[in-house]
This record gives C-alpha cells, structure tokens and sequence, in this order.
C-alpha cells in the first residue's frame, strides 16, 4: 500500500512541474510573438531590468 501511495504522490508532484513549466513556456512565447508585433509596428520596447 505504501508503495501505491508513493508513486500516486509523484504523479502528482510531476503532473504539477509539467503544468507549470507547460504554462510559462505559453507566457513567454506569448510575450515573444507579442514584442516581435510591436517592433513590426515601429512601436518602442522598453525593459526594465531587475534590481
């Protein structure tokens, strides 16, 4: 039983890792496509950098 357990707790874990990492991979192609549009409009880019 504590082995069912077990491998139901990891299944878990990964499906969540994969989710997340599924949708900022999304954010950031969505981001990418999005400045590629502005900079096709002449529009200025500006990023701030972190502190």
């Amino acid at each position: 039983m504590q082995v069912v357990g077990v491998g139901f707790i990891v299944g878990v874990i990964q499906d969540s890792a994969e989710t997340a990492l599924n949708s900022s991979t999304d954010a950031l192609f969505t981001a990418a496509a999005e400045f590629s549009k502005w900079r096709k409009e002449g529009k200025e880019i500006k990023i701030k950098k972190a502190a």
